[in-house]
């Protein structure tokens, strides 16, 4: 069974000198890297590039990041300080992460007035191609790790479960931004439940 290592939006902005930091997201770097190691994987990494226009950013809509907004058009459930804008250090991969071993990039998040937090698919449903991808290469298995837990992996591992692939997700290759007490708790029950493994590197 070929297998995949997906490593979700490991990007400056991320870290912890970023716009939207998560704690303790260097603490991940050397995991991912161990993990990128290992000659099964086919490694695709995900990555934010949004255009400075973006409608999930707080600053487009004359507001304070994290203030409650959801349009049910694609964009919420809060929004955010400007990141990851196309073409700027903050949405460059850190430096710590050995990003020459991806094989595969896939950008999100390019399209101004709809948020993608999936690597699969944008959040008005948009198919972002990944499926089909890892599927044209034999891939069934997928382990997965990156920024964040409770964000854009949980987003991202939901996606695969429906593409139909078994998923592990690395527990020490992640770290969420928790913005309400208990979100990265009840995202890990979230993972159990639905049958996903979790392991660590």
């Amino acid at each position: 069974m070929r297998k995949a290592l997906l490593v979700v939006d490991v990007q400056n902005d991320f870290y912890e000198t970023g716009s939207l930091p998560v704690k303790g997201a260097s603490r991940i770097n050397e995991v991912i890297n161990r993990a990128m190691g290992d000659p099964v994987y086919t490694i695709l990494a995900g990555q934010d590039w949004h255009p400075y226009n973006h409608m999930s950013f707080a600053a487009n809509h004359g507001k304070e990041p994290f203030t409650p907004f959801d349009n049910k058009k694609g964009i919420g459930p809060v929004l955010w300080p400007v990141h990851c804008l196309q073409g700027t250090p903050g949405a460059e991969f850190h430096p710590d992460i050995e990003s020459n071993r991806f094989d595969y990039i896939v950008r999100k998040g390019i399209h101004p007035e709809v948020d993608s937090y999936s690597i699969f698919r944008e959040n008005d449903g948009r198919d972002l191609g990944t499926a089909g991808l890892l599927k044209a290469l034999g891939i069934e298995e997928l382990d997965i790790c990156g920024l964040a837990l409770d964000y854009c992996l949980k987003y991202t591992v939901h996606d695969a479960l429906s593409a139909g692939f078994k998923i592990k997700v690395i527990i020490n290759g992640t770290k969420g931004v928790e913005a309400n007490e208990g979100d990265v708790q009840r995202t890990l029950d979230e993972f159990k439940s639905a049958g996903v493994e979790l392991i660590e590197k």
